[in-house]
């Protein structure tokens, strides 16, 4: 159903300078917005799109002092209020399935909680114990001995095996492998003998897992992630690793055999930790850098290995200038070697 500005004002606790009887049907950028769309002024690099936008209404700073046709919206935090309308529109949009599909099947014992969905060819394991509301979609499968959280929904074709739990509030994007084996194996008279993965994954509240991600199980003990971390899409996080709370891994991050991850971390895209090695909280990580050792608390790295952000730069800076720093060591050791000649020569 549409919604007048004012309805969004007092949504987002927002000031409206203009007309606030005009209704808003969408959202969207401020290029592709359209009659009937609300959108947002997140950066002033974007105040040009502003001038040519179609959309009906801005969300902008408190301290915008910009004039318009259409009606502003002021707020604190234009990028956190379109979060909070990008939340309202999804609850209208998104309709998950409900009730228990006749081809989901179920082990023994299994122990399952009110207003749970289980979408076609869902299959429980023994033991397998689901909070309320929990929601299965189409082809998910749990392991036995696991155990799911209130609240939580895991998308299609997800894997969760033996021995996991997830806590409540989780979101499971699709295709995902959670307590696949770790990858161990010992050298053994020329071959590679598996070494058993006999651990289990620990997953806490509020956790969300992008589509195609992998969470190994730990060889022995416990793979954890902590409350409110959130992973992108395609990361690999190996076995015995530990996350700290809210931190953030975007998409092809690989975290190594029994890495520890701080807190309110932040590692970039194609990022990568290797194995034993402990970093920080709010520690943040550069695009495609890779931590080779240990770090403290609060520090920006990037580069590869990764070093302290501003060294990296700096070292990336000169890159491209050290062909000619050789050159001009080669002429200078020339010259030197021409004046010891004419010195020793009398």
């Amino acid at each position: 159903m549409p919604l007048s500005v004012s309805n969004i004002a007092e949504m987002v606790n927002g000031t409206v300078i203009g007309d606030d009887t005009v209704e808003i049907s969408a959202l969207q950028g401020l290029n592709e917005a359209q009659a009937g769309d609300l959108s947002f002024l997140g950066s002033a690099q974007y105040i040009d799109a502003m001038q040519n936008t179609q959309a009906s209404a801005i969300l902008v700073d408190q301290d915008y002092t910009g004039t318009h046709s259409f009606p502003l919206i002021k707020v604190d935090s234009p990028y956190m209020a379109f979060a909070i309308m990008l939340t309202h529109f999804e609850k209208e949009k998104l309709v998950h399935p409900t009730g228990i599909h006749p081809t989901a099947t179920q082990g023994d014992n299994v122990t399952i909680g009110e207003n749970v969905t289980l979408d076609a060819h869902v299959h429980l394991a023994d033991n397998v114990t689901l909070g309320n509301n929990v929601i299965l979609y189409a082809g998910v499968y749990i392991g036995r001995n696991s155990t799911i959280g209130d609240n939580t929904v895991v998308y299609p074709n997800t894997t969760i095996r033996e021995n996991c739990t997830l806590g409540q509030r989780c979101i499971i994007h699709s295709n995902c492998a959670i307590g696949t084996d770790g990858f161990g194996f010992a050298p053994v008279g020329g071959q590679k003998m598996k070494i058993p993965q006999i651990g289990d994954v620990h997953i806490e509240n509020d956790v969300e897992i992008g589509s195609n991600s992998a969470i190994d199980r730990a060889t022995c003990g416990t793979t954890t992630i902590k409350d409110g971390v959130k992973i992108d899409n395609l990361v690999q996080v190996a076995h015995n690793v530990s996350i700290g709370e809210h931190t953030t891994i975007s998409g092809q991050t690989a975290i190594a055999g029994s890495a520890k991850v701080g807190k309110n971390v932040t590692l970039a895209g194609r990022s990568g930790i290797v194995g034993h090695i402990s970093v920080g909280d709010n520690v943040t990580v550069g695009a495609s850098s890779i931590v080779v050792q240990s770090c403290g608390d609060d520090v920006i790295l990037s580069g590869y290995p990764a070093i302290d952000h501003k060294k990296s730069l700096r070292s990336m800076m000169a890159t491209p200038r050290l062909p000619e720093a050789l050159r001009t060591i080669r002429n200078l050791e020339k010259r030197l070697k021409e004046l010891e000649d004419k010195i020793d020569n009398g």
